[in-house]
C-alpha cells in the first residue's frame, strides 16, 4: 500500500511539473512581454521537459506519457523552427575575408587589460564593443597601435558603442528607438558595419523599448544596398518574440551562431546566446565565442567573407 501511495504522490508531481514546463513553454506565445523573458531559455525548457519524460516512462504511465510528449514538443517545436528557417552561412568560400571581434566589455568591470590582451591576441580586422563608457574609451584608446582608425563616443555611459578598425570609415551615429538609444554605424565603402545594444527585455516598457531599437535597426538595414553586419548585444535570441524584425528581411547567421552560449558567463545551466553578429551580402561566416575577460559576457570572434 505504501509503494502505490508512493508511485501516486511520484505522478501527481511529476503532472504538476509538466504542466508547469508546458505553461512555461506557452507563454511566449502570448507576446514579447512577458514572452521575451522566457522565450531565451527555450533549450533550458526543453532539456528539462525531456527528463520529465523519461521520469515518466519510468513510473509506466501512458496518459502521462502522452502528456510528457506534447509537452517536450511544445519546448522544442518553436526551436526547430527557428532553426531551420533561418539562411545560415558556410564556414568557409573564396573571396574576400573580413574577421570581427565584438564584446560587451560591461560597464563597471575593471578588468581591461584582459580585454586589450585578448583583442591583441585575435589580431581581426575589426573590434566591436558596447557598453564602452568613458574610461573604457580611454582604456581601449590603448589599441591605436593595432587599430588606428576608431569611431567611439566618450557621451553615451552604459549603452556606449564603439569601433576600432584596421582600415578607415566613416562613422555615424544614429539615435534610434522611443529612448534614443546609440547605434554605431561604419561605412568602409565595401562594407557596412552596425554596432548595436538596445534595452534588455526586464519588464513590459523595456521590452516594447527593445523591440523599437530593433525595428529602427530592421529599417536601417532594408536601406543599405551592399554587404553589412550587425553587432553587439541585441538582448534578443533566434526564437525570441523581438528579433522577428530582422528575420523578415532575411539576415545571415554564420555558421555555429544560434546556439552558442555568450552569456550569463560562468553560469553555464543559463547559457544563452544574446551577442549576436548577423550579415547581409556575405558568402561564408563562422561564429565562436572566446574567453572570460571579466564582463558577464562572453566576447564573439566572428570570420566571414564578402
Amino acid at each position: 500500500m505504501g509503494w502505490k501511495l508512493a508511485v501516486t504522490a511520484l505522478r501527481i508531481a511529476a503532472a504538476l511539473a509538466l504542466l508547469a514546463l508546458l505553461g512555461l513553454a506557452l507563454v511566449p506565445l502570448l507576446g514579447p512581454w512577458p514572452g521575451d523573458m522566457i522565450a531565451p531559455f527555450r533549450v533550458q525548457l526543453a532539456v528539462a521537459a525531456i527528463i520529465g519524460f523519461a521520469a515518466v516512462v519510468a513510473l509506466k504511465d501512458l496518459r502521462l506519457v502522452g502528456f510528457a510528449g506534447i509537452v517536450v514538443a511544445a519546448t522544442m517545436v518553436p526551436i526547430a523552427v527557428r532553426i531551420i528557417d533561418r539562411p545560415v552561412l558556410p564556414e568557409t568560400a573564396p573571396g574576400q575575408p573580413v574577421s570581427l571581434v565584438v564584446a560587451n566589455v560591461l560597464c563597471d568591470n575593471d578588468q581591461h587589460d584582459r580585454v586589450l590582451a585578448l583583442v591583441r591576441e585575435q589580431q581581426t580586422d575589426i573590434f566591436a564593443a558596447v557598453e564602452t563608457t568613458p574610461e573604457w574609451v580611454a582604456s581601449l584608446d590603448g589599441l591605436k597601435d593595432q587599430y588606428p582608425h576608431s569611431f567611439a563616443p566618450t557621451t553615451l555611459g552604459v549603452f556606449g558603442v564603439a569601433l576600432y578598425a584596421k582600415r578607415p570609415s566613416a562613422g555615424t551615429l544614429l539615435h534610434v528607438g522611443r529612448r534614443q538609444l546609440p547605434l554605431l554605424r561604419a561605412d568602409f565603402g565595401d562594407l557596412v558595419v552596425y554596432v548595436a545594444h538596445p534595452m534588455p527585455p526586464a519588464n513590459a516598457r523595456l521590452t516594447a523599448d527593445n523591440r523599437d531599437y530593433i525595428e529602427a535597426l530592421a529599417a536601417e538595414l532594408k536601406t543599405e544596398s551592399g554587404p553589412v553586419i550587425i553587432a553587439g548585444d541585441l538582448d534578443t535570441r533566434l526564437w525570441s518574440n523581438n528579433i522577428e524584425p530582422l528575420l523578415r528581411h532575411p539576415v545571415q547567421w554564420p555558421a555555429n551562431a544560434g546556439l552558442a552560449y555568450t552569456w550569463p558567463a560562468a553560469k553555464p545551466w543559463m547559457a544563452i546566446q544574446i551577442d549576436q553578429v548577423l550579415t547581409r551580402g556575405m558568402t561564408a561566416g563562422n561564429y565562436r565565442t572566446l574567453g572570460d575577460i571579466g564582463s558577464d559576457h562572453y566576447p564573439v570572434r566572428v570570420d566571414l567573407v564578402i
